[in-house]
């Protein structure tokens, strides 16, 4: 069998506006479809590259001559496949890890299909997503461990090979994550008290603090900037850090200041997923987002902007790290 392991407040207001320099700070949408995958579910991706031999790709045309192999496979004589999640509706508590397992196989003859490589994919808020490669084994199986925080949705996919058709699961593996527990009422001498535990907020396909941090921040892409706003439907750029962590059961201070005297320093140039970045003097911190790998990091921006991944366009910064 091959296995793998993955792992998908109160209001105050803060000061979180760009300076104008960084109001010309653009969003860079080309080509980020790799890396956001990647810092988002964290080092162990398989980054899928371009399709070779695709149109605009140096394809080219096979022609039929003298020295043409005619017996060699064409497509209407592969062999259809058949791919399947073996454990398609599980209900885990949050954070539990839980086995999901692919089967693949001959669709005609029900024959196991061994040593062929398939695809893992997680339903992002953009799509599906390609963030694991296994084989399968004698047997047809291939399966890996999950960890999810709330209901996550995952498929598999097989590219095909000469012989053999490309197919993509017949069905998808839900993986459902039970309720948290209800606040508790705390009765007082005059006024019942709510102690709210913090709802975990989404899946999270990663091992570190750092990767999760980096994947919750991902799932909060396209909500508003408001300034003062802490979540969970809009934020301003420390409220969404907060926000985040406190998922991840780490209490922030609420304000840019505050949470760079809270973390530790790390030299520029040493950042990892998840660690802060600040911009500013220390007593005098106007910005900040959750660093995300690539020179980029996950940010609310300003009013009238939303949460999203941005290039860090300042040759000078502090990074904080959460620990």
């Amino acid at each position: 069998m091959t296995t793998g392991t993955v792992v998908v407040s109160g209001m105050a207001l803060a000061g979180c506006a760009p300076e104008p320099s960084s109001d010309g700070a653009l969003d860079d949408s080309t080509n980020t479809t790799s890396l956001t995958l990647a810092t988002q579910i964290g080092s162990r991706v398989a980054v899928d590259g371009p399709v070779q031999g695709a149109a605009g790709e140096g394809a080219s045309r096979t022609v039929l001559d003298a020295t043409t192999d005619i017996s060699a496979p064409t497509l209407s004589s592969k062999i259809d496949v058949g791919l399947r999640v073996t454990n398609p509706d599980v209900t885990v508590n949050a954070d539990e890890p839980v086995n999901v397992g692919f089967s693949l196989f001959n669709e005609e003859t029900h024959a196991p299909l061994a040593d062929q490589l398939i695809k893992v994919q997680v339903k992002l808020p953009t799509g599906w997503a390609t963030f694991l490669h296994l084989t399968t084994d004698e047997r047809g199986f291939a399966s890996y461990t999950a960890r999810v925080l709330i209901t996550t949705n995952v498929t598999v996919i097989f590219d095909g090979t000469d012989a053999l058709q490309s197919a993509r699961s017949e069905n998808e593996a839900t993986l459902r994550v039970r309720p948290a527990p209800p606040p508790v009422s705390v009765q007082g001498t005059s006024n019942a008290v709510n102690v709210e535990t913090p709802a975990v907020d989404v899946s999270i396909p990663a091992n570190t603090l750092g990767e999760k941090a980096v994947y919750l921040a991902s799932r909060q892409a396209g909500k508003p900037y408001v300034y003062g706003a802490t979540g969970p439907y809009s934020f301003d750029c420390s409220g969404l850090v907060q926000y985040i962590y406190k998922q991840l059961g780490k209490t922030l201070p609420r304000t840019t200041d505050q949470q760079y005297a809270a973390t530790t320093r790390i030299a520029q140039g040493s950042e990892q997923p998840g660690d802060l970045i600040f911009f500013g003097q220390p007593g005098a911190i106007y910005h900040m987002g959750i660093y995300a790998g690539g020179g980029k990091m996950w940010v609310a921006p300003k009013t009238g902007d939303v949460v999203k991944l941005q290039t860090i366009w300042a040759d000078s910064y502090s990074v904080g790290r959460v620990t």
